[in-house]
């Protein structure tokens, strides 16, 4: 890796976790006070099942102006995983999280998993559902098995920061969360689109991409306007005619 390409996820990271307030205008590094609540977790704990996608984003944050859409993360739910889930190498031993309710994902520090509870610690959140609707032929348990071995492929692999959907080498959350259910995302009209991004154009999905009227909501936070859901599931109508 080159001085310039370290020099520039460096400054990502830490420009990912930066608070902005515009009135009176100053900014603040991780404060870590969430909207998303504890009864709103206990119920989520509750009703969550594998194979579930979600989506969260967070207020004031710097970086949230800069990704397009309301959302600014993807995460996948993997429920209950076991060491012996997988042959693990030496490598990925310490990365392998062993818990009952997991969820796997893509941050500047790579692919990895951690506690549903320590993913529910932000401001917006929207949770995703597969179901027969969209699917009527397929065996749920069947095809979340595939999901799941993609998933564990992807453990420790780098964070894309240059988010080039054509190379699957590093994976930004969303390229994470395509490339684990990338065999029926198109049933859902999830595609990659041309976005703006930074400070130019990509084909790549935003973490709003994934919220469209295939899917069944199964969960949103009190924190999240029904106004705001809707105008993104029309506006995703509306790509996919």
């Amino acid at each position: 890796m080159d001085i310039l390409t370290t020099l520039r996820n460096s400054f990502l990271k830490f420009f990912g976790d930066i608070k902005i307030f515009k009135f009176p205008f100053f900014l603040l590094y991780d404060p870590g006070s969430y909207k998303v609540k504890g009864y709103e977790i206990r119920n989520i704990i509750d009703t969550i099942m594998k194979g579930d996608i979600l989506v969260r984003g967070y207020a004031n944050y710097l970086d949230g102006y800069f990704i397009p859409g309301f959302f600014s993360h993807a995460g996948l739910y993997l429920g209950k995983t076991q060491k012996s889930d997988m042959e693990l190498s030496i490598e990925l031993e310490d990365k392998f999280y062993e818990g009952t309710q997991v969820v796997m994902h893509s941050m500047a520090e790579g692919v990895f998993m951690e506690d549903i509870i320590n993913f529910c610690k932000c401001d917006f959140l929207l949770i995703l559902r597969r179901n027969k609707r969209a699917e009527p032929d397929i065996d749920f348990e069947s095809s979340f098995k595939t999901v799941y071995q993609k998933a564990l492929e992807c453990l420790g692999k780098n964070y894309d920061f240059k988010f080039d959907f054509s190379d699957t080498g590093n994976l930004s959350c969303t390229e994470f969360v395509y490339v684990t259910n990338e065999d029926f995302l198109h049933r859902y009209n999830v595609s990659i689109k041309e976005r703006k991004i930074f400070f130019g154009k990509k084909k790549l999905l935003i973490p709003d991409d994934f919220v469209t009227k295939e899917f069944d909501i199964v969960f949103s936070s009190k924190s999240i306007k029904n106004v705001i859901i809707e105008k993104i599931l029309e506006r995703n109508n509306v790509l996919v005619k």
